[in-house]
C-alpha cells in the first residue's frame, strides 16, 4: 500500500527506526552471560549495573560508567567457587580491585572506649535548694531582698514581721523570768522547780516561733518584748523566687523566698536506649559549653533515672558539676561526654568492613592470591569509625574495608550466573 503523505511516511519510518534500535538495546542489555560467551573467554560488565554486559568494551548504557573486564572460562561459576576454597569466595584481578577501590585493614586488639557525645541542661541542685518561711503569723513590715536574682548570705536578714502573737509570747517569757526570780526566795522546793519549768516552756515556745538564741539573749537583756521579729537565710545563694512585699500579711509557715546554692549544679543529660549500658552512677564525664569555647569541665554521673521516656526512649542522667564562679546558670545548654574504657582489648575492625544483610553480618576476608571469602561474624558495639567483633574472626585477619559492597555485588552476581543461589547467609 502505497502512503500519499510524505510526512507520515517519513513518520512511520522513523518510528520503526527508533523501534528497532530500542529493541536491539533491551537485547543487548538482557543477554545472558552463556549467550556472550560463545563469542568468546571475555564479558565486560557494569559495576553499577552487573545485568548490563557486552564481548567488547564499552560504556554502560544507563550510568556512562567504563565497563569492567571479567573473565569467563569455560568451566562454570560453580567450579570457579570450589576451586577457590569455598562456596561464595571470589577471586579478583589487580585491575578489577583497583577499579572497584579496594582496601583492607587486619583485625586488631584494642582497648575500647565506648565513649559518645550527648546534650544537656543546667538546672539546679535540689539538694542546695531552701525556703525562708514564716515561723509565726504576722505583717511583713520590710523586705531586705529586693528583687529574684539577689544574693544572700547564710544568717544574712531578710526581712522583719510583726506578729502579735509573738509579741505577746514575749511578754510571757519575761514574766516567767520575773516569777522564777520571786521563787528563789520561797521556802518550797517544789515552786521553785514549776518556775524554772515554765521559763524554759516559754523560752522553747519562742525558739519554735522563729527567735535564735541571740534574740533571747537581748530580750532578756532589754527586758522589753520586740515590736518585730527578723527572718534570717539559712542558706547562702541566689534568690530564686520572691513570694513576699511589704506590708503583707503572712501566715505561718508561708514561704517569703526561695534560695538556691549555686556553687554545685545538676546537668541533666539526655541518654538514648542503646547507650544505657555506657553510663553508670560514679562515672567521670566532660562537659563543654558554648558560653566557653575551647574549656572543658570535669562532672561526675551522680544518678541515672529508672524510668525511660516512651516518646524519645531516652533515659536522663544527673550529673553533679562544681561551679564555685558561678560560671554555669540554670537553663544554659551543655554537651557531655561520656568515656567508659575497657579492662581487657577487644577484637575491632572498622565500621566500613561490615556488611549487613540484615539477618546477618559478615566480612570478606583476604584469603591470598587475590582472593576474599565471606566470614560471618557477631558485631558488638560500635564507636566512631570502629565496630567491636565478638565472634567469627581472629586478630591480625585482613579484611576488606572498602569495596566490599562491590565484592559482594560480584560473588552474588557469578552464583546467579551458574544457577545457585546465595550461600554467603551460611558462612
Amino acid at each position: 500500500m502505497k502512503l500519499r503523505n510524505p510526512k507520515l511516511a517519513l513518520l512511520v519510518a522513523l518510528g520503526f527506526f527508533a523501534a528497532a534500535v530500542i529493541s536491539g538495546i533491551v537485547i543487548w542489555q538482557y543477554s545472558s552471560d552463556e549467550e556472550l560467551a560463545e563469542a568468546g573467554d571475555t564479558i565486560y560488565y557494569c559495576p553499577m549495573h552487573p545485568t548490563i554486559t557486552s564481548p567488547v568494551p564499552g560504556n554502560c548504557p544507563i550510568c556512562g560508567m567504563n565497563l569492567i573486564r571479567r573473565v569467563n572460562t569455560d568451566t562454570s561459576a560453580a567450579s570457579s567457587l570450589a576451586d577457590a576454597g569455598s562456596l561464595g569466595s571470589i577471586s579478583m584481578s589487580p585491575t578489577q580491585q583497583v577499579m572497584a577501590n579496594v582496601a583492607t585493614s587486619p583485625a586488631e586488639l584494642t582497648v575500647w572506649d565506648q565513649d559518645f557525645v550527648t546534650t544537656g541542661s543546667i538546672t539546679y541542685d535540689e539538694t542546695l535548694l531552701a525556703q525562708v518561711t514564716s515561723y509565726t503569723a504576722g505583717r511583713i513590715e520590710k523586705l531586705f531582698v529586693q528583687f529574684t536574682g539577689d544574693a544572700v548570705r547564710r544568717g544574712q536578714a531578710v526581712a522583719q514581721i510583726y506578729s502579735p502573737e509573738l509579741h505577746s509570747s514575749q511578754q510571757e517569757y519575761l514574766l516567767a523570768i520575773a516569777n522564777r526570780e520571786r521563787m528563789r526566795n520561797a521556802g518550797f522546793e517544789g515552786a521553785r522547780s514549776a518556775a524554772d519549768d515554765l521559763v524554759e516552756s516559754s523560752r522553747r515556745r519562742l525558739q519554735l516561733l522563729g527567735m535564735t538564741d541571740r534574740q533571747l539573749t537581748e530580750l532578756e537583756r532589754g527586758g522589753k518584748p520586740f515590736s518585730t521579729t527578723t527572718v534570717y537565710s539559712p542558706v547562702s545563694g541566689i534568690v530564686t523566687a520572691r513570694n513576699a512585699v511589704p506590708q503583707q500579711y503572712v501566715m505561718a509557715g508561708e514561704p517569703l523566698l526561695e534560695v538556691a546554692d549555686l556553687s554545685t549544679v545538676w546537668v541533666e543529660a539526655d541518654v538514648y536506649e542503646k547507650d544505657l549500658a555506657k553510663v553508670a552512677a560514679g562515672q567521670s564525664v566532660l562537659v563543654t559549653a558554648p558560653a566557653y569555647p575551647g574549656q572543658t569541665f570535669t562532672g561526675t554521673v551522680a544518678f541515672v533515672e529508672p524510668v525511660l521516656s516512651g516518646q524519645s526512649r531516652s533515659n536522663r542522667a544527673r550529673i553533679q558539676l562544681a561551679n564555685p564562679e558561678l560560671r554555669f546558670k540554670p537553663g544554659m545548654f551543655v554537651s557531655v561526654r561520656l568515656v567508659q574504657s575497657t579492662s581487657e582489648p577487644v577484637l575491632t575492625v572498622p565500621r566500613t568492613a561490615i556488611v549487613d544483610r540484615g539477618e546477618n553480618q559478615f566480612v570478606w576476608v583476604a584469603a591470598g592470591d587475590s582472593r576474599y571469602t565471606p566470614r560471618q561474624v557477631t558485631v558488638g558495639a560500635t564507636d566512631g569509625d570502629r565496630a567491636q567483633i565478638l565472634s567469627g574472626l581472629e586478630p591480625g585477619e585482613v579484611v576488606v574495608t572498602a569495596g566490599g559492597f562491590l565484592i559482594d555485588s560480584e560473588s552474588q552476581l557469578r552464583q546467579m550466573s551458574a544457577g545457585g543461589t546465595d550461600d554467603t547467609h551460611n558462612h
